[in-house]
């Protein structure tokens, strides 16, 4: 048991503390409530319960209850708090009762978790009694033989939604009996369901229920999530059906403390000290007392270094420490994973790999080095430390970046209500147009389908229709349109992907080359240039050849210490207005969403060093070609009046709208399960219509995925926030710093910024 008091004395002790301990939160030890079921279940499953000591839970009583009369559910309740519990007693539950036809269908977003939920429901089952034959993982790995088997005899079928993508025009051929009999599908960790993959995984959903439709088959639907907002709302636009939520966490938890660790800023150098540096202390410390750690990065690289640096200081524990990552084999993660639950592993460096369920028992201590990017996701890897009843720690330390310190610094934000939507939509274009070419392959569609693929618009609907028989994607005979496209559409509109302007990329290796993924264009262009660093399921690869005339990117394994970040200039058009407010105090802020048209021009880019986040060079970049696309953007105008004040008081114009630009982009992740990269900004000081300072938010993504949208009607909360950010930044620069308004993706170099006069804007505009 880890003596917190003890603890911090000794941190305050080491020779490189300065008083970073900026906040501590004190969650207290919760008690355990249990529930009852309203019917009993089957002997051997309650000898099971009985046997290992199991009593319900009440969250976990009351979805099951919900599940046995037929409703779909979701349960979003914390890390270690039963959710599998949940799907897996109903499930099995209902194929006792059947007589063995019964069939689930459980999908998890990862091949680790998939794998890893297969050994928890094998060694239940093998608990059970129940042959262990009747669950299968069924995905690329899995020899044609053995997936044979598993169509014929599973009861549960476990896969991913990338191999249920590929494997759904084979439904009515290969999977009629596991159709005819489906009782369940089961979504795990549905919060990884946002942006372009979310859209794209929920769409698919609907493809899936079309299939199922023509067996007359209407499953019972089990989610589980972390905790996020408003959990109903978007558990039914994902699956397009009513749900009842769980929310209600009633599993008992130990006492939990979480440091808010603060970078010092060194007024000589004008730099933040390094936050990797940072970690490799704290978690030397960590294991110097014996508490067992579990340090979080934010890339596969630096999951290396912690490791390889904590081994190089500790050498007599240096058998005792390892990395966890993407890319190992699954022999090797499963030995780690044995090892650290069994103590026999002290300290583990990790991606975000082990943030989602996978079973790693109980431990001391978290470290997160790097806010990941969600509060969600944070509170699932502070959730990994302290799964018994007992005392643990959790540490969060920022990097030099906006979000990371405005949380630092603005606790009451961090362990208060979460906030962020969890954002997807049906409605692009783009992404709507990939689906429907794979709906029509596997079953023909007709234009009264609109509803069922979650359209509102049947114009929009139809108008779609018609593009792609336009580009002879698309036949129609009849009232229904078939596929007619030279091409398998599975295959080439992978989850991941926005439209079908995509460019496949090809690895180089020992003279021969393969097809390794495809990406969009507009992302091609951006991170795909020559001499870029390309990361794929957790590789680093450097970009040899870009290829425009064939659509085709070269690349090469590389094992570098630097990545690279394009530049660009930005022109913005507004095309239609959907929306328009004054808000406001004295609704003197004038507000518009709608649609829009951008230009980006990628004139160069720069090579950082991984660790020490410096800019080694600038490199042009030749031959990219001006990338057009229209997508959807909020923007504002700021009042003549406070422009006169602003310039009277002798801040710079530009620099502040330029500041502020760069602010909002920086805080919208806190209202949206984004990350800044997913939102393009343009500030301009003086419009030449509107003869007003105008600040544009767009979403970065053709078509847009309904970020800007959310922004426009939470404008004024983004205002405040963003004030906030600035306000509580501890840089006295006048230009700021990269903790607050700097950004390190803007072409202007961050050139001009004006920090006081942003404040000076941003308080005239919220009246403090």
């Amino acid at each position: 048991m880890v003596d917190f008091g003890e603890f911090l004395q000794y941190i305050k002790e080491q020779e490189y503390y300065d008083k970073q301990i900026s906040y501590i939160e004190h969650i207290p030890k919760k008690v355990a409530h249990f529930g009852t079921l309203k019917k009993p279940l089957r002997k051997r499953l309650q000898r099971w319960l009985n046997e290992n000591k199991i009593e319900l839970w009440g969250h976990q009583a009351e979805a099951i209850n919900n599940i046995r009369e037929g409703k779909n559910t979701v349960v979003v309740t914390s890390t270690a708090s039963g959710k599998s519990l949940c799907y897996n007693l109903s499930v099995l539950q209902t194929i006792l009762d059947d007589d063995s036809n019964s069939t689930a269908l459980y999908l998890f977003p990862t091949k680790a978790l998939a794998r890893d939920q297969y050994f928890v429901l094998s060694k239940l089952m093998s608990d059970m009694n129940i042959k262990t034959e009747r669950v299968g993982v069924y995905d690329g790995d899995v020899e044609p033989y053995e997936k044979r088997q598993i169509l014929a005899n599973a009861n549960v079928i476990i896969t991913n939604p990338y191999g249920l993508h590929f494997y759904l025009p084979w439904f009515k051929q290969k999977w009629s009996r596991i159709c005819k009999n489906l009782k369940y599908i089961v979504l795990d960790e549905i919060h990884i369901y946002r942006g372009i993959f979310g859209s794209n995984f929920s769409l698919l959903l609907r493809r899936l229920k079309r299939i199922l439709e023509t067996y007359s088959i209407k499953p019972i639907w089990i989610l589980s999530s972390a905790t996020i907002n408003n959990a109903k709302e978007f558990a039914e636009k994902l699956v397009g059906e009513e749900f009842v939520v769980i929310n209600k966490d009633d599993s008992p938890s130990g006492a939990k403390k979480v440091i808010l660790w603060d970078l010092p800023y060194d007024e000589i150098s004008h730099k933040y000290r390094s936050a990797h540096q940072e970690t490799k202390n704290l978690y030397v410390s960590h294991l110097k007392k014996g508490i067992q750690t579990l340090t979080f990065t934010l890339s596969r690289k630096m999951a290396e270094l912690q490791a390889i640096w904590t081994r190089q200081t500790l050498s007599q524990l240096r058998d005792r420490i390892v990395s966890y990552r993407a890319g190992i084999s699954k022999q090797k993660r499963r030995e780690i994973e044995q090892d650290f639950k069994n103590k026999r592993l002290l300290g583990i460096s990790s991606t975000n790999a082990l943030e989602l369920g996978i079973d790693i028992g109980s431990l001391d201590a978290t470290i997160c080095s790097g806010f990941p990017g969600t509060i969600s996701s944070f509170k699932q890897q502070i959730g990994r430390s302290g799964r018994g009843e007992e005392v643990s720690i959790s540490t969060l330390i920022p990097m030099a970046n906006p979000l990371d310190f405005f949380y630092v610094h603005n606790p009451e934000i961090l362990f208060g209500p979460i906030k962020e939507e969890v954002l997807i939509t049906q409605n692009n274009k783009y992404i709507l147009k990939n689906h429907l070419c794979c709906a029509s392959k596997e079953i023909p569609i007709k234009i009264d389908d609109y509803q069922k693929f979650g359209i509102e618009k049947k114009e929009f609907f139809i108008k779609c229709l018609k593009e792609l028989v336009k580009d002879s994607l698309l036949m129609k005979r009849g009232d229904r349109y078939y596929w007619k496209g030279d091409f398998f559409p599975n295959e080439k509109f992978g989850l991941s992907n926005l439209s079908d302007r995509t460019f496949k990329v090809i690895l180089r290796r020992e003279g021969r080359e393969e097809f390794l993924t495809a990406e969009d264009e507009s992302y091609v262009f951006r991170d795909l240039h020559h001499g870029a660093i390309y990361l794929y399921e957790a590789e680093t690869y450097i970009v040899e050849e870009l290829d425009n005339e064939e659509k085709k990117v070269y690349i090469a394994k590389a094992d570098v210490d630097f990545y690279t970040q394009s530049l660009k200039h930005t022109e913005i058009t507004p095309i239609e207005i959907l929306s328009q407010k004054n808000t406001g105090p004295n609704n003197k802020i004038e507000a518009f969403f709608g649609n829009v048209k951008v230009e980006h021009e990628y004139y160069s880019y720069k090579v950082i060093d991984t660790l020490t986040q410096e800019i080694r060079d600038r490199i042009p970049l030749l031959d990219i070609p001006i990338v057009e696309f229209e997508t959807h953007s909020v923007w504002f105008l700021i009042p003549y009046e406070l422009q006169k004040e602003l310039e009277l008081n002798d801040y710079d114009l530009g620099g502040t709208v330029h500041a502020i630009e760069h602010a909002m982009i920086a805080m919208s992740p806190t209202l949206a399960q984004i990350s800044r990269w997913d939102l393009g900004g343009l500030s301009i000081d003086f419009d030449p219509v509107k003869q007003q300072p105008i600040i544009y938010i767009y979403d970065a993504f053709r078509g847009g995925i309904g970020i800007s949208e959310s922004l426009y009607y939470n404008l004024m909360e983004l205002l405040e926030l963003t004030y906030k950010l600035i306000k509580s930044c501890n840089c006295g620069e006048p230009n700021g710093c990269p903790a607050c308004i700097m950004s390190p993706k803007c072409g202007n170099n961050n050139e001009p910024l004006d920090k006081k006069g942003a404040l000076f804007i941003l308080k005239k505009l919220l009246a403090i």
